[in-house]
């Protein structure tokens, strides 16, 4: 089962394609490659970034789906397909969520591991982007340790890390789907607890992703925090669509 690209678009964009500098300096998100909520939160994430807002964006597998049989990929993308018109109701005037889906949803463990390791090496931002566009515009299985390294390489190696096989090889994780550096597995870690903390012992949003905090304030969780930052994106009047935009050859390497 595949479902074809489509860009949902709501209402034409009323505000200036320019935009002001937002009035926020700092954002930390936690996110899942494979949620909806998470994609379209880092999409808006981006062109913040863009406009020099600092984002530190921390990878996390939640996967809401886990109670479910192991081996029924059919349920696990039937609950995905049913939670996009959810999205879509969120969307900003003139924004889109373009997706190519192949009919299943991977678990994230190799996505998060290989991220892990391009964070460490100081280039998140290009190696998100091609995580998230992996999966939503291509479908690829980002639990597949040969399919992520295979992706990251290129970008890996324009890194900083001093270990031979991210360096030289671009290896950012091993067979199993693991980090390949300790610097790697504790980034894993760290980031598990952190994003679990948020929570503050309140069930109703433990487990939960995307999680925002913006410039220090309380954790914002799921809906809320997509809406949360979608307000910035609004208030600085800034283009929807800039996301889609060519690549700015300084974004690679850029954290």
């Amino acid at each position: 089962m595949t479902t074809q690209v489509r860009e949902v678009r709501s209402q034409p964009a009323t505000q200036p394609h320019g935009g002001a500098v937002p009035a926020v300096g700092r954002i930390v998100a936690y996110g899942d490659f494979t949620c909806p909520w998470s994609y379209l939160m880092w999409r808006r994430t981006e062109l913040l970034r863009a406009v020099g807002v600092a984002v530190d964006w921390r990878s996390v597998e939640h996967d809401p789906w886990h109670t479910l049989r192991p081996l029924d990929v059919t349920d696990r993308f039937g609950h995905l397909r049913d939670e996009l018109p959810k999205v879509e109701q969120h969307l900003l005037p003139g924004e889109v969520l373009p997706r190519t889906l192949a009919g299943f949803v991977p678990f994230t463990g190799a996505a998060t591991s290989g991220y892990a390791e391009a964070y460490v090496a100081g280039v998140a931002a290009p190696v998100r982007r091609l995580l998230f566009e992996a999966f939503w515009r291509r479908g690829v299985d980002l639990n597949d340790a040969r399919v992520v390294r295979t992706l990251l390489v290129d970008q890996v190696r324009r890194g900083t890390s001093t270990t031979e096989l991210l360096s030289l090889w671009g290896y950012a994780l091993d067979v199993t789907g693991g980090p390949i550096t300790h610097a790697g597995w504790q980034t894993v870690r760290d980031w598990r607890t952190a994003w679990t903390a948020t929570a503050a012992g309140d069930e109703t949003v433990a487990g939960v992703v995307p999680v925002v905090i913006v410039d220090g304030e309380a954790p914002v969780h799921g809906v809320a925090a997509v809406d949360r930052v979608g307000s910035l994106v609004a208030d600085a009047g800034l283009d929807p669509c800039g996301v889609d935009a060519d690549r700015d050859p300084a974004d690679v390497g850029a954290a």
